[in-house]
């Protein structure tokens, strides 16, 4: 038998963590959906002894052999190869970094986390998570300070931001957030004023039976593209998510019976992620190169879906039916209240059901209260009053508790800092492949009239899914679109819709 070169070593153990971390991330997501809660501790322990073996894998003395033996001889390599390459080493740098305990505190936070938030973020008593949060952020704080200086990084928060989003800095954050939080702040008056001088709207004549709700939810993911045949959409009462692997993505939602459009709008926004996830290059399947860029552009694919095309008139008219449909007929269901509704511009509490020209407006005040923990200068046990006075500052609501401030996100809990700033990325990202997609198929919005998402699927596949990783971020993005990142697209989208 021939003996194996270092990359092809290299390959046959990325392959590995890749199913371990599938394996997890598949027992993570049947915690959530289907398990009952008397197994939490036993299943804590499953998905944390999951992420052990995978790290000690990663951590194996003979990778960073393999790694600079493979790179000495990368000039011989496909271009491809020398990308997968690239990518094995930055995976490394990340997860050999940390240390076997702060791997496994890390690990158990994201398990145990979930549990927590789920049990108690609908009471908003913080005295019950105050002390979890502290740890959380610690942890946080560790863990980007162990990657910092490996990763050639400026600072703590620009290493946890590199975990999601690769090659994005904090100072351009910074940047765009700030031209967009002030440009917001003019947007967001001129349409609550321009709405106010429409005919009232219809309210929704409830109560709507969680599985009925499913029943459209299943139907749009459906139309969308997600396959059902390695897939399935679940109703829970913790966060919307999505996980899994490419062939067994669960994606997760929630209904309340008041109202339809926060379970059927989450569950569109899970199914652009599993989309994403299920169109990963197969030929590059289990390594990092056929992964996906980060999630500013996971999170593209999700607010592609939900925001950009299932928010449009021709969609809502398609909505209409099925609503009709499965609800039973009704005025408040016709397609011209719908849309009021789905347009309807009103600063609110909760980040996940805010309308699309609120929403930047949650994240940017997220990213400056946990970039300003991780330096030290708030304290994670004030969060509520920053908060607090954070939305009044940004949006001018005042919060009535904290299930509706800082304690409604899962991503804190478990340990995700650094994860919100790809949100409004990636919603920019979604205008501007929305506008190209647009132009390559002029009767996109009719095809979503009937339903039919095959013109902007395919166009999503093509130029983003089937590519995984083979380029990076901005390179594909110039590829699809014909210019770097550009939030002229999201402003212009804004204006179109709202003004």
């Amino acid at each position: 038998m021939a003996t194996k070169t270092a990359y092809e070593n290299l390959k046959e153990r990325f392959a590995q963590m890749s199913n371990l971390q599938n394996a997890g991330s598949i027992l993570g997501k049947d915690m959530e959906t289907t398990m009952t809660s008397g197994s939490t501790n036993d299943r804590i322990e499953q998905i944390t002894a999951i992420a052990m073996a995978s790290h000690h894998l990663m951590t194996d003395p003979q990778v960073e052999e393999w790694l600079d033996r493979a790179e000495s001889d990368a000039s011989n390599f496909s271009s491809e190869d020398r990308r997968n390459l690239d990518l094995m080493r930055r995976d490394w740098i990340h997860g050999a970094a940390l240390p076997a305990d702060l791997a496994k505190a890390e690990a158990e936070l994201s398990a145990k986390g979930e549990r927590m938030h789920v049990e108690h973020f609908q009471s908003g008593d913080w005295s019950k998570m105050k002390d979890w949060y502290e740890h959380s952020f610690n942890i946080a704080r560790e863990v980007g300070d162990a990657k910092k200086d490996k990763l050639g990084l400026p600072t703590i928060y620009d290493a946890l931001v590199d975990t999601y989003s690769p090659g994005i800095r904090v100072s351009v954050i910074e940047t765009e957030f700030a031209a967009l939080d002030q440009e917001l702040r003019n947007l967001i008056p001129a349409a609550v004023a321009k709405q106010k001088q429409q005919a009232p709207t219809l309210p929704l004549k409830g109560p709507f039976p969680a599985q009925q709700q499913m029943e459209l939810a299943t139907r749009v993911a459906t139309a969308m593209g997600f396959d059902f045949n390695r897939g399935g959409l679940f109703a829970i009462d913790g966060h919307p998510s999505s996980g899994g692997s490419s062939d067994d993505n669960r994606i997760t939602t929630r209904c309340k019976e008041g109202e339809f459009f926060f379970s059927l709008y989450s569950s569109i926004h899970e199914a652009g992620h599993g989309m994403y996830s299920q169109n990963e290059p197969l030929a590059w399947r289990y390594q990092p190169i056929g992964g996906h860029l980060g999630m500013s552009v996971h999170e593209s694919q999700s607010r592609i879906m939900e925001c950009n095309a299932a928010m449009t008139d021709e969609f809502i008219e398609y909505l209409s039916v099925q609503a009709n449909d499965i609800f039973g007929s009704d005025p408040s269901l016709s397609a011209g209240n719908l849309k009021k509704h789905i347009h309807k511009v009103e600063p609110s509490f909760i980040r996940i059901a805010a309308d699309e020209l609120t929403y930047s407006m949650h994240v940017i005040l997220r990213f400056g209260l946990e970039k300003a923990i991780i330096e030290g200068k708030l304290d994670a046990k004030d969060l509520p009053e920053a908060w607090n006075a954070g939305m009044k500052e940004k949006l001018g609501v005042i919060v009535p508790g904290n299930e509706k401030g800082c304690m409604q996100d899962v991503h804190y809990p478990i340990g995700s800092v650094g994860y919100f700033p790809s949100y409004a990325l990636g919603s920019m990202l979604a205008a501007q492949f929305f506008a190209a997609a647009e132009r390559a198929n002029p009767n996109l919005r009719t095809a979503l009239g009937k339903g039919d998402f095959q013109p902007l699927a395919t166009w999503l596949h093509d130029n983003v899914h089937s590519q995984g990783s083979i380029m990076p971020a901005d390179q594909m993005i110039k590829q699809a679109t014909g210019e770097g990142l550009n939030a002229k697209h999201y402003l212009d989208h804004f204006k179109a819709r709202y003004l």
